[in-house]
């Protein structure tokens, strides 16, 4: 008995440190270009520009959806893509960022629709598994559904990190990098937009639409609409726009946005445009039901103007008669 405890205690010890060491080689060598390290870059871009500013919140489809410069330009204000993927779960990334909005600021709310269903606010463990290597890393926001996706994902992302990135570096050592798009942080501009696929060749996979599933998550709901109360109490203004996608996903999940919308309306909330607004034909699209291409963000970037001057003047207006 003795000597089998002995070896499991043993076993546990040899494995601990093998994977300490992997998190180690992670951390200090594989994943410094790692796409998910841009989260603490947008954190630490809302917290660090002055107010008043304007910052983009949703998943992958602000990312790839949107010229913040160009936004920024139009409308006389500072603007951050605080957008990555929705696999990182809406409710850890507006719960981390939610304290560095200040009186002033304007909020771009443009969750997934996915993000009203099942558990995918939560995160999925292949992206939200991330977390731990973030130095911004808020553990005491998580909540039980959050932990399990967090650890569960933790260990199966440092292993394919492990695999993955001694691959890549060994192949651009010996090879130059391609005209192929990757996933790295070094793809973001300097006010969060992703911009490394749009010099790049059209790809092909970027048709389709997906069924978004599960029962609406209420729970969350009532979670993120309190949220925005809060933040509106403190002065920040908030404004809620449908996410970029594919004109085919709009139709296919008609029913599921109608009762978001609903929802929202109860709670006092609205979308500042209608979700067809925002859906676009395949041409426009990159690789992604979501990801537009680079005339797709053009084309898009042009039509979040117009509702920004529209939204913020009526604001404006009412602030000054207040």
């Amino acid at each position: 008995m003795k000597t089998l405890l002995g070896n499991i205690l043993s076993f546990a010890a040899f494995f601990s440190c093998a994977f300490g060491l992997l998190v180690w080689l992670n951390a200090s060598f594989l994943a410094t270009d790692h796409y998910n390290n841009e989260f603490t870059v947008k954190g630490n871009l809302i917290r660090q520009t002055p107010s008043p500013k304007v910052v983009f919140v949703g998943g992958s489809n602000v990312a790839f959806g949107i010229d913040s410069q160009t936004i920024s330009d139009s409308i006389g204000l500072p603007v951050i893509n605080a957008g990555l993927l929705a696999g990182m779960g809406l409710r850890y990334t507006m719960d981390r960022y939610e304290s560095y909005f200040k009186r002033g600021d304007v909020l771009i709310l443009m969750p997934e629709y996915d993000h009203f269903y099942g558990d995918v606010t939560y995160g999925n463990p292949e992206t939200a598994g991330y977390l731990p290597y973030l130095s911004d890393f808020a553990p005491s926001l998580l909540n039980l559904k959050q932990w399990n996706v967090v650890v569960t994902g933790f260990f199966k992302t440092t292993l394919q990190i492990s695999v993955k990135g001694l691959y890549y570096k060994l192949l651009h050592s010996f090879r130059k990098e391609g005209n192929v798009f990757e996933y790295k942080m070094s793809g973001f501009n300097r006010l969060g937009d992703e911009v490394s696929h749009r010099s790049l060749p059209p790809n092909i996979n970027n048709t389709g639409a997906y069924t978004v599933s599960g029962k609406f998550n209420a729970g969350y709901a009532r979670h993120l609409f309190n949220q925005v109360r809060r933040l509106q109490h403190h002065g920040v203004q908030v404004v809620w726009l449908p996410p970029v996608t594919s004109r085919a996903n709009v139709a296919l999940n008609r029913k599921q946005i109608t009762l978001i919308i609903e929802r929202m309306k109860t709670a006092g909330f609205t979308y500042a445009a209608c979700p067809d607004s925002l859906a676009y034909p395949d041409s426009l699209l990159y690789n992604a039901v979501d990801h537009l291409n680079k005339q797709g963000v053009e084309v898009n970037t042009q039509r979040v103007v117009r509702i920004l001057r529209h939204c913020l003047g009526v604001n404006r207006k009412r602030i000054a008669n207040k």
